[in-house]
């Protein structure tokens, strides 16, 4: 069960990062020729990350301490990030040219989301390393390649984004902000998770009463986080929006 936990979490981090990634490409005017490139380019680092993760076994314990920190961490960053993108937006009317594009490659979108993928995704592979060596290999080559192939998708898809209602900083700022407060939720159940995945239960008893109540109270809080988040985001960018929109 826990290299399952710390399998899922690898997957997550190159799915959610890899489609910010794309995005954060398309937001800048970067020629189309180059984004083959760069998205092989991607995908041999994260590869490279998986083999320096293999040799790094040393590290498992105090990776093991500290992982939880570190995707909070992830969360955080990707979060201001998402933040950032929609203000700067808001406030800097010179950050789009005359074609409509933003920014030249890298973006600051793109290199937070950069560095968050490889930071998380190496050491998560640490931890999983550790527990499934015999597999290990195959799923990191696989991975690489799902990574070239989002980012190529996802910047293909940019350029339909472009001419959506909503504008496209924003909409790529606020799927940086969601995909944020995923690693922050995650960060914050790590724990709980992996020891729950190494108690014994009978069918009709749990053996750690504390972890049940701290996963009920834990999901009402956020449901609670979500509910407000969504409607004062929602209306707050809404107004932005409108403020902004040429007439």
């Amino acid at each position: 069960m826990t290299e399952l936990l710390w399998e899922c979490l690898l997957i997550s981090i190159v799915l959610l990062f890899g489609v910010n990634i794309g995005l954060a490409i398309g937001l800048t005017k970067i020629p189309n020729k180059n984004i083959l490139s760069i998205s092989l380019l991607y995908g041999a680092i994260l590869f490279t990350l998986s083999i320096l993760a293999s040799y790094a076994t040393p590290l498992y314990s105090a990776t093991h301490d500290y992982i939880s920190w570190i995707i909070g961490i992830i969360g955080v960053i990707t979060i201001l990030s998402g933040i950032h993108t929609v203000i700067k937006w808001r406030n800097d009317k010179e950050w789009r040219n005359e074609e409509g594009e933003y920014d030249s490659f890298p973006s600051k979108a793109a290199i937070s989301s950069s560095l968050c993928c490889f930071v998380g995704f190496l050491f998560t592979a640490i931890m999983l390393s550790k527990t499934m060596e015999s597999f290990y290999l195959e799923i990191n080559i696989i991975l690489a390649v799902v990574l070239f192939l989002i980012i190529f998708i996802f910047y293909s898809f940019s350029r339909f984004l472009r001419h959506a209602e909503t504008p496209y900083p924003i909409l790529l700022g606020n799927f940086m902000i969601l995909n944020g407060f995923y690693f922050l939720i995650a960060a914050l159940f790590l724990p709980t998770m992996e020891t729950m995945t190494s108690i014994q239960t009978s069918p009709l008893s749990i053996n750690s009463t504390s972890n049940l109540i701290f996963l009920i109270m834990a999901a009402g809080g956020i449901f609670l986080i979500g509910v407000y988040l969504k409607k004062e985001g929602i209306t707050s960018l809404n107004d932005i929006y409108r403020r902004n929109r040429p007439n």
